[in-house]
């Protein structure tokens, strides 16, 4: 089975409506967790052997005047990430959580696909409301700590 193939299998098997995306080796899947929408959308890379899971808020787009503090909290977010990292476009405030695995020599699984999708899920259950604080106006280390806690080590 290839790449592309074993996503929509697990998430079948997951019970996800899903979408893919005519001629190409993407899928879309509109998730709603307890703190927002999404969109999620996995893309294929069969020639490099390497699957991504991108995510992203439906409708919570960055203001430009808020894209550096929201790349500060992000920054913040991606330092005890053990899966997966937030990215951002510092030209346009695009934002995402992408996870990506690469099977080269190896096989892709549906546990795969579905820990790579849990784990984006629960990144967003857990930091979107700091996510919104920033694009709201707080300023990154207070939304952080908020959800985190305090800061342990201080930088002087």
């Amino acid at each position: 089975m290839n790449l592309i193939d074993v996503a929509v299998q697990c998430l079948q098997t997951m019970g996800l409506p899903h979408t893919r995306v005519p001629n190409m080796p993407v899928i879309n899947l509109p998730v709603e967790t307890d703190t927002g929408k999404l969109n999620v959308y996995i893309h294929a890379h069969t020639d490099s052997h390497r699957l991504f899971i991108y995510s992203r808020p439906q409708d919570l787009p960055a203001p430009i005047e808020r894209i550096q503090e929201l790349a500060l909290f992000l920054t913040r977010v991606n330092y005890g990430l053990p899966l997966g990292n937030f990215e951002i476009d510092l030209n346009d405030g695009e934002y995402n959580f992408k996870q990506s695995v690469d099977v080269s020599d190896g096989v892709l699984s549906e546990k795969m696909v579905q820990n790579m999708l849990v784990f984006s899920l629960e990144c967003y259950n857990r930091y979107l409301p700091g996510i919104r604080a920033v694009i709201d106006g707080s300023a990154a280390k207070p939304a952080i700590e908020a959800i985190d806690g305090p800061t342990k080590i201080q930088i002087r």
